[in-house]
């Protein structure tokens, strides 16, 4: 071979002799033993005389050719795994524990367990049980932890489940608020689009109120529940957040491969079809992190609502494309985007709405309401009582008030200590979370109650058994602003 030969950076050798494919071939792939080289060209040559792969003059072009051929087809079918129902449901569940888990600043004073169950597995417990306090479940958060000396009650109970209106879902809210209000654990899992007799939440879209729909008599079994004591632990979240962007070249870049999960144009753009290209996540989990998030900066889990306290989530996966018109368009984060008549109509509903702002990637819990509906009172206060009891942060904060007496008193129990004493003691150990005085929602967060006390009474008929009793006052949190607008017009004479 003549020494005036030389190598191209496409393999090819340009000389003034020809030489076999194969050889070149062998060339160009120094790197790959001989043998290696020759049963893979083997296999190339073969697929070349099939018409699965296009031949070129160009050794590494054809190569490069059959890469991308052999890429798509296992994008095809990576994503006809990935776009599964099933398979996006779970893979939603998993990145939302993920990002609840990453985000909290887990210690000795937060943790989170993981309990593995689905709906239909909770309520054959219940049911199977002889009484509430006898189920599996019930064991597993009152009596193993807040009812047993020493254990570390839970704050919240948060469930990856959807719930609608039907008997079974109804019966299974019924439980858990039983085993919440029980253990002052506020159960928080999401109402499913079911719930509003829609398909999808897209529906919301449409602009029609959903009020009127509940008066029904198929929601017989849901109003029933909402008017009962334990529906202030349950707090069902709507509508779910995306849980990642689709994986492609201009978004989540996969290296091994050229991977795009969605269709794309002949410009590499990707091609979004529906809600279904995506996977979607509980919102349950994002209000477990501000619940988190809360009791990390402030001890309390009770700033979790509005853009400004507490209520933000923030950093959701924003994901733009471009419409068959050729506009610029972003997925909204959420599966539906609220507007402000919407958000109050499904806060009175007793649900607990998530609210994408227009062209950021966050969203808002502007409400914080509990599923409960207050009973209707001629006496004012005890209006403004019943409705400040459905509210979420009151809730979270009365129950670990409630979970701490339980065992301070359990602590006294075989004392000689007079009743008046304990109270005193009580009373010092709660006003330290009190602060008349406090302004901004920084120090209203640290210090939830603008006035509280503690009474300890002996029970009746029991000698050395008493009830203590917390009264509450707790900073008011904005509901609603009206704004009207007065003009005046002077008319000349």
């Amino acid at each position: 071979m003549s020494t005036e030969q030389q190598i191209t950076p496409e393999g090819t050798i340009e000389a003034g002799i020809t030489i076999s494919i194969l050889d070149r071939a062998i060339t160009a792939t120094a790197q790959t033993p001989v043998d290696t080289t020759k049963e893979l060209l083997s296999i190339l040559t073969s697929q070349v005389l099939d018409g699965t792969v296009t031949w070129d003059k160009n050794l590494t072009l054809t190569i490069e050719k059959a890469i991308n051929a052999i890429d798509t087809k296992i994008s095809e079918q990576l994503s006809s795994v990935m776009q599964n129902r099933d398979f996006q449901k779970l893979e939603g569940t998993w990145l939302g524990l993920q990002k609840l888990v990453k985000n909290s600043d887990l210690g000795a004073d937060l943790k989170i367990k993981l309990a593995d169950y689905t709906k239909d597995e909770l309520l054959e417990q219940f049911e199977d049980a002889p009484a509430i306090d006898r189920s599996r479940f019930f064991n597993m958060v009152y009596q193993e932890e807040f009812g047993t000396a020493g254990g570390q009650p839970y704050g919240a109970l948060i469930g990856d489940y959807e719930f609608g209106y039907g008997d079974e879902d109804v019966a299974l809210l019924r439980y858990m608020g039983e085993v919440a209000s029980a253990s002052h654990a506020p159960f928080i899992a999401a109402a499913s689009a079911s719930m509003f007799d829609f398909t999808t939440y897209a529906t919301f879209s449409d602009g029609k109120p959903v009020a009127a729909g509940f008066d029904s008599p198929a929601y017989v079994s849901w109003n029933a529940f909402r008017a009962s004591d334990d529906s202030r632990y349950v707090a069902l979240t709507l509508p779910k957040t995306i849980a990642r962007q689709p994986y492609g070249a201009q978004t989540v870049l996969v290296k091994s491969f050229d991977f795009e999960e969605l269709k794309t144009r002949d410009n590499g753009q990707q091609i979004v079809g529906s809600d279904e290209d995506f996977v979607w996540s509980n919102a349950a989990y994002e209000f477990g992190l501000l619940l988190t998030r809360s009791f990390t900066e402030f001890g309390w889990c009770t700033a979790v609502r509005g853009t400004e306290s507490g209520g933000k989530v923030e950093s959701l996966p924003s994901f733009a494309y471009y419409s068959d018109a050729g506009d610029l368009l972003q997925q909204c984060p959420t599966e539906v985007n609220l507007t402000d008549e919407r958000e109050k109509e499904l806060s009175e509903l007793g649900f607990l709405p998530l609210v994408h702002y227009k062209n950021t990637n966050y969203a808002v819990f502007m409400g914080a309401q509990t599923a409960h509906k207050p009973r209707g009172s001629l006496d004012p206060d005890a209006m403004a009582n019943a409705a400040i009891s459905a509210r979420l942060p009151y809730t979270m904060a009365s129950s670990r008030i409630a979970q701490c007496l339980k065992v301070m008193g359990r602590d006294l129990i075989g004392s000689n200590i007079d009743p008046k004493d304990v109270e005193k003691d009580l009373n010092a150990w709660i006003h330290k979370d009190v602060n008349p005085n406090a302004i901004g929602n920084e120090s209203k967060a640290r210090h939830p109650l603008v006035e509280a006390k503690v009474t300890v009474e002996e029970q009746a008929g029991r000698p050395g058994a008493y009830s203590a009793v917390a009264y509450l006052r707790p900073w008011l949190q904005m509901e609603e602003l009206s704004t009207s607008l007065r003009m005046v017009a002077n008319i000349p004479s």
